[in-house]
């Protein structure tokens, strides 16, 4: 992390944190990209998981379940979806953010708030993907708990 000595110079300072900034943003971007592929993993795999499990170990349903089933791969779907979505956002966040640092600092009339939306909307998506994956594995594991032989 950054460390300021007060004998160096205000440059020094801002070249120092410039760095530091520069390192965690790259940071931040690898994370985002090992949390993306996780969850596109995981919920495609939950979903052939879910098929190959079902048909080796539930032979026989009990009437009703199905929709325990159907919730849980409709709840995969949305993850997937969600992170899907999220690729185009992130995208458009960071041309978003280009026009908003082009603003600040070339543009004499500066908006009084500079907000990026996109970078928001892809926070809630990737919230959403994690939520929709728990949730399907919740009702996954309902499903097979309710018809698995004992």
């Amino acid at each position: 992390m950054m460390v300021c000595d007060d004998k160096r110079s205000e440059d020094e300072k801002y070249e120092v944190y410039l760095a530091e900034r520069a390192k965690l943003i790259q940071l931040q971007a690898e994370e985002t990209h090992k949390f993306d592929k996780a969850i596109l993993t995981l919920a495609g795999g939950a979903f052939g998981f879910s098929l190959a499990f079902i048909k080796e170990f539930v032979p026989y349903v009990r009437a009703g379940t199905y929709f325990w089933l159907l919730a849980a791969w409709i709840c995969f779907g949305l993850s997937l979806l969600s992170t899907m979505i999220s690729f185009l956002t992130s995208q458009r966040a960071c041309r978003t953010q280009i026009e908003i640092m082009e603003k600040d600092f070339f543009d004499d009339k500066k908006p009084d708030i500079l907000k990026n939306k996109p970078a928001r909307w892809t926070s809630g998506l990737n919230i959403s993907s994690v939520a929709f994956f728990i949730v399907g594995v919740s009702l996954l594991i309902v499903f097979v708990a309710v018809n698995v032989p004992h």
